[in-house]
C-alpha cells in the first residue's frame, strides 16, 4: 500500500516592502500591469511610488510572501482617487498573483493594512473598487457612493477602524 501524501501550504508571511526592496520591480509590474497602463500612468512613476514606501509613514506597502516568493501586495496612501481629495488615507493596489488566489491572502492583506493604519493613528480608510465590492463587504467595509474612475464605474467604500481613537 502506497503512503498517502499530505500537501501542506506554507504559512503566509506579511512583510513591509521597505524590508524587502528586491521585490519593488515585482510590485511595480503588478500595479502597472493591472492599473497604471489603463490610466495613462507610467512604469517609472509607479516604480517611484513603491520606492517611496516606508513602514513609519505613508506611503506604506505590504507584501504577502509564500514559500519565499511574493504572492500579493497592498498599499496605504494619502490618496488614490482624484474625485475626492477631501478623503484620506486610501487602501490601494490590493493585488494577489493568480497562482495564489482563493487562499484568503487578500483578506489577510486587508486586515494587516487596517492594523497598520491604526498603528499610524488613522481612524478611517477609503477605497474605490470596480469589481471587488463583495470582498471588501466580507471584510466589513461599507459602500458609501458610486463614482467614475479611469477604469469605469466603481464603489466608493469606507471602513471605520476598530481600535482607532474615537472623538
Amino acid at each position: 500500500m502506497a503512503a498517502k501524501q499530505i500537501h501542506t501550504r506554507s504559512p503566509i508571511v506579511i512583510e513591509y516592502l521597505e524590508s524587502c526592496r528586491d521585490w519593488i520591480p515585482v510590485c511595480t509590474s503588478w500595479s502597472f500591469g493591472q492599473w497604471g497602463c489603463q490610466a495613462n500612468g507610467s512604469f517609472e512613476q509607479t516604480k517611484h511610488e513603491f520606492e517611496a514606501s516606508t513602514k513609519s509613514s505613508l506611503p506604506l506597502t505590504l507584501v504577502a510572501v509564500e514559500d519565499g516568493r511574493p504572492a500579493g501586495m497592498i498599499s496605504l496612501n494619502e490618496s488614490d482617487f482624484k474625485g475626492r481629495p477631501d478623503l484620506s488615507p486610501w487602501l490601494k493596489s490590493l493585488y494577489v498573483h493568480p497562482f495564489h488566489r482563493n487562499k484568503g491572502i487578500a483578506s489577510l492583506l486587508i486586515k494587516r493594512l487596517e492594523h497598520e493604519a491604526v498603528r499610524l493613528g488613522y481612524e478611517r480608510l477609503y477605497l474605490t473598487t470596480e469589481d471587488a465590492k463583495g470582498l471588501y463587504m466580507k471584510n466589513d467595509w461599507l459602500d458609501i457612493d458610486r463614482v467614475r474612475t479611469p477604469y469605469g464605474d466603481a464603489a466608493l467604500m469606507t471602513k471605520i477602524l476598530l481600535g482607532a481613537r474615537t472623538g
